[in-house]
């Protein structure tokens, strides 16, 4: 059983940050970082396992409504 209370943040090393941004920046220029994780999670077999993955940090993490 869980303990109530406890909660993990999720930390990003140093020399990951902004990478997916910037990549966005590089090559979906126009679109948001958002929309272009979108983008890139509805078409996985067109980008690089690793483009992928920062696209789903990106969309579970970053793009949540509150």
């Amino acid at each position: 059983m869980a303990k109530k209370g406890r909660t993990k943040f999720i930390k990003i090393k140093e020399a990951n940050e902004g990478k997916f941004t910037k990549w966005v920046e590089k090559n979906m220029p126009g679109k948001s970082v958002c929309s272009a994780a979108s983008s890139v999670l509805k078409n996985k077999d067109r980008y690089k396992g690793s483009v992928v993955k920062m696209a789903n940090f990106a969309n579970n993490f970053g793009c949540k409504r509150k």
